[in-house]
């Protein structure tokens, strides 16, 4: 799995979960416009990466964990899915500890 990331790791953070036939590139779009605002992660399957080999759900949702905990990421804003990808957000946030949290507008 490989994973990019945009704007400020203080900022609250979302996780975008790409969809099957694409990689975590495909959400920058939508994270440059984030950005200034958000902590996005885009990770990419493993499925996708050059080198690498597809293990299991259960795998890629450990190297997930593994890097927001690297990045010490405690809490998202927001998890992003679509297509394929909304069903490995969905174990995601089934088994996560993470809290998803609301932000309060100033």
């Amino acid at each position: 799995m490989q994973f990019a990331t945009r704007g400020d790791r203080q900022s609250p953070a979302i996780l975008f979960f790409h969809a099957m036939g694409v990689t975590g590139a495909s959400s920058e779009p939508v994270a440059r416009y984030l950005q200034q605002n958000y902590y996005c992660i885009l990770p990419t399957s493993s499925v996708y990466c050059a080198g690498q080999k597809y293990s299991s759900k259960a795998d890629e949702l450990r190297q997930i964990e593994d890097f927001l905990h690297g990045q010490r990421i405690d809490r998202l804003a927001l998890v992003v899915a679509s297509s394929i990808g909304a069903d490995l957000a969905a174990a995601f946030l089934a088994q996560t500890r993470l809290p998803m949290v609301r932000r309060e507008k100033s």
